[in-house]
């Protein structure tokens, strides 16, 4: 198995170093840069959290604002396994956008999107360490510094918004029903309905060898795109430049609870909540969306959205508006509703 693990890295560090070039050449005139929109604005922040092991940590994440992030919602993003916090912001490739951050800037919120434990530039403790209930712990504590003062804005966000794609979904759905951080939910990419999944268990035995490790490029392609609604330079660029790393500690506590309701507390949400899944994921499809609504027996309300031409990656398919218009109607009218005298959490 190492011997396959090892040969793997190479051919993945060979696909870089010979396809990054090539790459950079067919993209670069097609992508638009942060600095081209002005008044667009990304701040990276450093968040010390301490956990189980008597340990401090830090967690990355990065700020997306238009003009200014104060009096304004702000929504926490939470990228799923082998992603960081890129997932949210990608270029504009080939004409088309595929940056929720930038969206939802446009639309007035303000966005902290997180690096989770042991991803991205946040801190990666061993890999055995890096469990469901530690990242849970990361995100919650980062949620807490946003409410009040003490994080390194020195800003305390009124109204927030925890926004989780797939893994993601799970420690959002975890923090949410064990700490209740957030005045709202937004959960994509993940149900709750068991049902098969198709990943080969060879595959996930010969990854649970290391403690770190990545997700093989036709893995990701295969499982996180539907090919009819993508464009194949974004799941080039996917492969080349988004994929992170996964830990052992989360596959075998993460992946254990997706279909297992009392390890990530789906019963004990609270709040408002939207689910949205998609027709062509081969992971979590919108097949079983008239289930999911059922599990959230403590939810204040809950819509579960089937979007048509997407598949698990939903930011970047060539339909990833359709989701993110709903998401920031949904958003809008939640937050308005809960705003009104004697209503709210």
């Amino acid at each position: 198995m190492r011997l396959w693990y090892s040969q793997l890295l190479c051919r993945l560090r060979n696909v870089v170093r010979l396809g990054a070039l090539a790459l950079v050449f067919m993209l670069t005139p097609a992508i638009i840069k942060a600095d081209d929109v002005q008044q667009f604005k990304v701040q990276r922040l450093g968040f010390s959290v301490s956990l189980s092991d008597g340990n401090t940590y830090t967690i990355a994440g990065f700020l997306y604002y238009n003009g200014s992030y104060r009096n304004r919602p702000l929504q926490v993003l939470v990228h799923g396994g082998t992603y960081n916090h890129k997932y949210w912001d990608i270029p504009a490739i080939n004409g088309n956008s595929y940056s929720y951050a930038r969206f939802m800037a446009e639309n007035g919120y303000a966005l902290l999107a997180i690096d989770q434990l042991g991803a991205g530039e946040s801190s990666k403790p061993d890999g055995d360490f890096v469990t469901l209930n530690e990242t849970a712990s990361s995100l919650h504590q980062v949620l807490v510094q946003m409410r009040g003062v003490n994080n390194p804005l020195g800003y305390a966000f009124r109204q927030i918004v925890l926004v989780g794609h797939s893994f993601g979904s799970i420690n959002s759905i975890l923090v949410q029903g064990v700490y209740h951080d957030a005045d709202a939910l937004v959960v994509t990419a993940l149900g709750h309905v068991p049902h098969e999944l198709p990943i080969p268990s060879d595959l996930i035995s010969a990854l649970a060898q290391f403690p770190y490790f990545p997700l093989p490029a036709w893995a990701r392609s295969a499982l996180f795109y539907f090919g009819d609604a993508a464009d194949p330079n974004v799941i080039d660029y996917d492969n080349l430049n988004l994929a992170d790393l996964l830990t052992r500690g989360q596959l075998f506590t993460t992946f254990a609870a997706v279909f297992n309701p009392a390890a990530d507390h789906v019963g004990s949400v609270t709040g408002p909540v939207l689910v949205q899944l998609g027709e062509h994921d081969a992971l979590w499809p919108s097949l079983y969306a008239s289930g999911e609504a059922a599990y959230w027996t403590s939810a204040s309300s809950v819509k579960v959205e089937s979007l048509p031409v997407v598949g698990h990656s939903f930011n970047a398919h060539l339909d990833n508006k359709t989701g993110w218009r709903s998401i920031d109607r949904w958003i809008t009218s939640t937050l308005a509703a809960s705003a009104q005298p004697g209503t709210g959490n």
